[in-house]
């Protein structure tokens, strides 16, 4: 079996940053978006929460380590704002209260913001970007020449959100959303010939509220952009569902957290028994960063010495490579020059 691991980098010729720019390329896209609907004007206001808070939207990791240091504790911020307070932050507060919480004077206006509010709504933003890139997408990208490339049952771990593979797996017919993330989402279909592995989530999937059994829930207007007009999850209702926002979406902080674990550990575990079978790996445009230390867990444990490594990685392809070696792999290549694109085509 022929093993496919894809970072942000096999994503790029798509039209998606890589993590470090996330912030900043949603800023860019949300300053070009007609503010009628409220969710744009809100989000814009927590874009500018961050860049007064600590100065700049790039290194999206590190201002997300930085807000894994107040917990649930509100962010004082330490000079002069523009930025309004938010309703869910304000409601926080009158909670606060009414359980006995002492916040201070009362009377002085509120400042700030919680960390958790601000995640929340980040997520739901980087869903509309990444829709809007799929929605608006015209003519041939990577991911097709990959799809029609890669040899039958491969197996497929990325840890990217974004839908643009499944997309171009499906084009081509190997891939079904029945079967085709690893759970059973439509049990009447035929089993997808492909199956894609998304260990840090995915755009389209949300937890349901109370829900402690994956599958997770597929909206309407995500199952129409796979190609399925007709299809639709039987828990959505007329009305739509109540989910949690946050539950299938991990984001890039320095210390990753699984919020879902019935849903998370199958798919973990699925994903590392089929790698234990592949005798050959590409590592195409994924830089194994520290912070991912069960991804690399995943690779560095569930790989056989045996099997042949291939790294597509750009400039940290050869040290990518070095640490390879390093944990007893003997046959490894690099290939520095030669992007996911060149490669695929």
């Amino acid at each position: 079996m022929t093993a496919y691991i894809l970072g942000a980098g096999a994503s790029a010729h798509a039209g998606y940053p890589l993590a470090s720019r996330l912030l900043q390329a949603l800023s860019n896209w949300l300053d070009c978006k007609d503010d009628v609907e409220h969710w744009v004007r809100d989000c814009r206001n927590r874009i500018v929460r961050v860049r007064e808070t600590f100065g700049s939207l790039d290194d999206f990791e590190g201002i997300l380590g930085k807000l894994e240091e107040y917990g649930h504790s509100r962010v004082k911020p330490s000079g002069p704002t523009t930025y309004r307070q938010d309703a869910k932050d304000i409601f926080h507060d009158c909670a606060e209260r009414m359980r006995g919480v002492d916040l201070g004077n009362a009377d002085r206006p509120a400042t700030g913001f919680y960390p958790q509010y601000l995640r929340s709504d980040l997520i739901s933003a980087f869903r509309e970007y990444f829709l809007e890139i799929e929605t608006n997408r015209s003519g041939e990208i990577a991911y097709d020449s990959f799809a029609r490339r890669i040899d039958p049952e491969p197996l497929i771990i990325t840890l990217n959100y974004d839908v643009a593979l499944e997309r171009s797996l499906a084009k081509a017919g190997k891939w079904d959303i029945g079967t085709g993330y690893g759970y059973t989402a439509f049990a009447a279909r035929e089993a997808s010939e492909t199956t894609i592995y998304k260990l840090h989530g995915s755009v389209n999937w949300f937890q349901a509220l109370m829900q402690d059994q994956p599958p997770p829930v597929l909206f309407t207007r995500d199952l129409k952009l796979l190609g399925h007009e007709n299809l639709a999850d039987p828990r959505v209702g007329p009305n739509g569902i109540g989910v949690n926002n946050s539950g299938t979406f991990v984001l890039p902080d320095p210390r990753k957290r699984f919020y879902w674990e019935h849903f998370w550990q199958p798919l973990w575990a699925a994903a590392a028994q089929q790698l234990r079978e592949a005798t050959e790996v590409f590592v195409h445009g994924y830089s194994m960063p520290a912070a991912d230390e069960r991804v690399r867990e995943l690779l560095f444990g569930g790989i056989s010495r045996d099997s042949v490594i291939n790294i597509y990685s750009r400039s940290i392809s050869d040290r990518l490579a070095e640490e390879f070696r390093g944990r007893g792999f003997a046959r490894v290549n690099s290939f520095p020059t030669i992007g996911f694109e060149t490669w695929a085509s």
